[in-house]
């Protein structure tokens, strides 16, 4: 066969038969062509809603990508304070917007921390407001507002006192808000597990820490970190229990520092969102 004949059959088969697999080939096609504008189409009118129901937010992260080179060293440290085991409980409760509300970006980076934040207004307002939203003592929160603001006028011996007594004040309140103990004039004792109040006195945070471990619950973990956790990295004597009996009986006179008075206000806040849990 020649090669002039060979031609001649390949176009009379594009003229017969390729129109055919071309409307084959479109037939086949067409679903997914259609499916395909259509996912498009959706694609599209979704993105649209998005960003018109969003637009506010989308405009937010777009100034904070242009700032945030600013903001960056300052982020550094604040997140350095935040991974420090002496601040260890800040992990559970400080917020994105706490970090960036402490900011100045005119002072010295080296200058912010996570006591910037402690500090800070919005921060001490999300304490206050998780304080409202349980049912414990109301009559309590004035002390509580009070060491905020000996704290933020830096009389750091003033707001560590108070800020302790608190602390154990918060923990006593839950646990006779549970059940887990009773107030008998002066004393306070245990109920166990039946109901039966026990005769045992409990005097001090780590008796009543133990007393509620029993109890088993959520917050068993918690407990123990309380008794446990060491405001001075690897200081077996700087436990929140031991402390607090040194400076409260006047034997600890250096105690007086920023850095105290911060972890004690965090070691609350923990404690008021963390009670939560037992419906309080």
């Amino acid at each position: 066969m020649t090669n002039q004949s060979e031609n001649e059959e390949t176009i009379n088969w594009l003229r017969k038969e390729f129109p055919l697999f071309l409307a084959d080939t479109r037939k086949t096609v067409k679903p997914h062509i259609e499916q395909w504008r259509k996912t498009v189409t959706e694609t599209r009118q979704a993105l649209n809603k998005f960003a018109k129901e969003y637009q506010t937010d989308i405009d937010i992260w777009i100034k904070l990508a242009e700032v945030y080179p600013q903001l960056e060293l300052h982020v550094d440290n604040i997140i350095d304070g935040i991974d420090n085991t002496e601040f260890q409980v800040g992990t559970d409760i400080i917020e994105l917007a706490h970090i960036f509300e402490a900011i100045d970006v005119q002072s010295d980076p080296d200058a912010t921390s996570i006591l910037s934040v402690i500090s800070s207004k919005n921060f001490q307002k999300s304490l206050i407001h998780s304080y409202y939203e349980t049912t414990l003592n109301i009559d309590r929160l004035p002390l509580i507002q009070e060491a905020l603001e000996l704290h933020n006028n830096k009389y750091y011996a003033g707001s560590i006192c108070l800020f302790y007594g608190q602390f154990e004040g918060v923990l006593t309140d839950s646990l006779e808000k549970v059940g887990y103990i009773v107030k008998e004039g002066d004393k306070i004792k245990p109920v166990a597990k039946d109901g039966k109040v026990k005769g045992e006195n409990l005097t001090g945070l780590v008796p009543k820490l133990k007393h509620a471990m029993t109890r088993k619950d959520e917050l068993g973990k918690f407990y123990e970190e309380i008794k446990s956790h060491k405001l001075v990295k690897d200081d077996e004597d700087q436990t929140i229990s031991k402390t607090r009996n040194d400076i409260l009986h006047g034997i600890n006179m250096n105690f007086n520092t920023e850095k105290r008075s911060a972890q004690l206000i965090l070691w609350l806040y923990s404690m008021i969102l963390q009670v939560r849990v037992l419906g309080i």
